[in-house]
């Protein structure tokens, strides 16, 4: 038994010298400075059921934003105007919850920017005392314009109280 322990912690050690050669350092990355987005950043908000599926949407140009917007309100029975974007300096995010309860929430509530990479954390809220009915929760807000990939950091977490 003693031999095939010295067998295994030999040749473990020899696999681990052999693949350690030539494997490239990932070096950590550097942390993204988040910063809250202003109450005046929010668009609009509604539970219907413009997108029934859970999305994340970037809108960089007014053809795409009137198509999201006229998605977003035509369950209204009086949708309100479509808000002006300057799109030569802003862009619109959709973040859409997909099937949820009454209560639950969805919130885009921080941006940073790493390189040419936005970040945008987005925060949904589950009650604990779900209301036996459909609820598909979506928020619409607005950033400053930037032409790199957006990536979105989700968090999850239930309501206040809730055990």
């Amino acid at each position: 038994m003693r031999w095939f322990r010295m067998l295994r912690r030999t040749s473990l050690l020899a696999l681990l010298s052999a693949c350690s050669h030539g494997v490239p350092v990932i070096a950590p990355q550097p942390r993204v400075t988040l910063q809250p987005l202003s109450d005046t950043a929010q668009v609009y908000y509604d539970n219907g059921l413009a997108f029934a599926d859970s999305a994340r949407i970037v809108v960089r140009d007014s053809a795409a934003w009137q198509a999201i917007w006229q998605r977003a309100t035509h369950s209204q029975p009086s949708p309100p105007p479509m808000p002006a974007v300057d799109f030569s300096r802003e862009m619109i995010v959709v973040a859409a919850a997909g099937r949820m309860k009454p209560g639950d929430l969805i919130h885009v509530d921080s941006i940073g920017v790493h390189g040419s990479t936005t970040a945008l954390v987005v925060r949904t809220m589950v009650t604990c005392q779900p209301f036996p009915a459909d609820a598909f929760p979506f928020e619409i807000v607005r950033i400053p314009r930037r032409d790199g990939p957006v990536q979105f950091v989700e968090h999850q977490a239930r309501a206040p109280g809730c055990p």
